[in-house]
């Protein structure tokens, strides 16, 4: 990734911060324990990959990206709330996130959960709400099924569940990459194609990029057990893509589908060129 777009990168990570800072309720209102417990999950850092992605989308389909800011903020709360819910000690049983204690560490397992509860419950108004604030209210209804596909049975809930019965066990390349497909990757391809939802584009359109956001997802969890190898404690217990397929196995899964998802795109020219950029990151990320 060159300078200028590692600039751009940096800035539309800001802004999202700030956009998320703003639309999350303040700590000094009631539920303020709650209130609190939101902000510090979601205002602790991250990649905030996925709305940077939703973004980069917007920009493909030749719209502004500001204009989408609800729907990246929806699904960055609904990306924590699913942190906060898998560090839970019934889940992960973490104890930091971030290099910070986890929520329910800090605010006790049951306001992290209500806070988690209340960031679902956010994401799919502000979903709803970009609809209408693009002109568009008759999408709102479409947009918030994607999201809601995106995190239930047949999304993070179902790979979660499935990667808790896994837990310990020895699994199949195929299986690990249904968990990982529903767990991670389709809240990732829910947000590149929100944009399209959002502003009325054509079935096909909405396919491509789902072409696209399918194998970046997959290939950023291949890099994340492989950042994880430095910390054997990160994946204890855990069929990983490492195990699976050795160090080398897994960086060249990753370039295979960093090619396949950046061909899928091609016929959106220039105007992909933050996608691009994005694949990129993920292929040659360190952290």
């Amino acid at each position: 990734m060159t300078a200028d777009k590692l600039d751009m990168f940096r800035e539309r990570i800001r802004l999202v911060d700030d956009a998320l800072g703003a639309r999350l309720p303040s700590a000094a209102t009631a539920p303020e324990k709650v209130h609190e417990a939101m902000r510090y999950a979601v205002l602790s850092g991250g990649k905030r990959l996925r709305p940077v992605a939703l973004l980069a989308a917007a920009e493909a389909l030749g719209r502004r990206p500001e204009a989408f800011f609800e729907a990246a903020c929806a699904v960055e709360l609904a990306h924590t709330a699913s942190l906060i819910l898998d560090d839970l000690p019934c889940m992960d049983n973490a104890a930091l996130r971030r290099g910070r204690p986890c929520t329910h560490k800090e605010y006790g397992e049951s306001t992290a959960i209500l806070a988690a509860i209340a960031l679902l419950s956010e994401s799919f108004r502000l979903v709803a709400r970009n609809a209408c604030t693009l002109g568009n209210p008759e999408n709102a209804a479409a947009a918030v099924a994607l999201l809601d596909d995106a995190l239930g049975p047949r999304g993070l809930v179902g790979g979660q569940e499935l990667d808790l019965q896994l837990t310990g066990k020895d699994a199949s390349l195929e299986t690990v990459m249904r968990v990982h497909a529903q767990k991670a990757g389709a809240l990732f391809v829910a947000a590149v194609r929100l944009p399209a939802v959002l502003a009325g584009a054509d079935d096909d359109t909405g396919e491509r990029l789902a072409r696209f956001a399918a194998p970046v997802g997959l290939a950023f969890q291949i890099t994340d057990d492989l950042i994880d190898t430095a910390d054997p404690s990160e994946d204890a217990g855990k069929c990983t893509f490492v195990r699976l397929l050795g160090a080398e196995g897994a960086q060249s899964r990753v370039a295979d589908l960093i090619d396949e998802a950046i061909s899928a795109i091609s016929p959106f020219g220039e105007g992909a060129e933050g996608l691009r950029q994005l694949a990129s990151y993920v292929r040659n990320r360190q952290v």
